[in-house]
């Protein structure tokens, strides 16, 4: 049976932001696995502690963390779309994947330069729209490869 657990308020917008975004790109939205798959693979752990390590070098620029601001995604909303199935995430309840997923973000951080970030930095990364487009080129890889991982077992 699932565990689920909540996780702060920036952290919930970050992955609630991933999922609507993947959503609007392919029409079709992610599981928190498969989001939690695409956070630990090893290039978008690079690419967020590339965005973090300019988010802290910007910071440390002017002085003040609370300064951080990245360009926010433009949104379309389809109202006459049905819940996705993500109704739980949206309420802020997530599987431990995902959980897992963050702290391995923050733990790869910490190897990297010394320090873990605060989870209000990695949840602003995860919003910038480079990093959500990443995520979403993962995602698609990883079902193109399941797809075909699929169709190889049938024959």
């Amino acid at each position: 049976m699932a565990q689920f657990i909540r996780i702060g308020d920036s952290m919930t917008d970050a992955i609630i932001t991933i999922m609507q975004y993947v959503r609007a790109v392919t029409r079709v939205e992610p599981s928190q696995t498969e989001i939690a798959e695409a956070l630990k693979s090893y290039f978008i752990l690079n690419e967020v502690g590339n965005q973090i390590k300019y988010q802290l070098k910007k910071a440390a620029q002017t002085d003040s963390r609370e300064k951080i601001n990245i360009k926010e995604p433009f949104w379309r909303y389809d109202m006459l779309a049905g819940p996705g199935k993500n109704i739980l995430a949206r309420a802020g309840f997530f599987d431990r994947c995902v959980q897992e997923a963050i702290e391995t973000t923050r733990e790869f951080m910490q190897k990297s330069t010394g320090a873990k970030p605060s989870l209000d930095i990695v949840a602003k990364s995860l919003k910038s729209s480079f990093i959500l487009s990443e995520i979403k080129n993962q995602i698609q890889w990883q079902r193109k490869n399941a797809r075909q991982n699929k169709k190889r077992a049938v024959k």
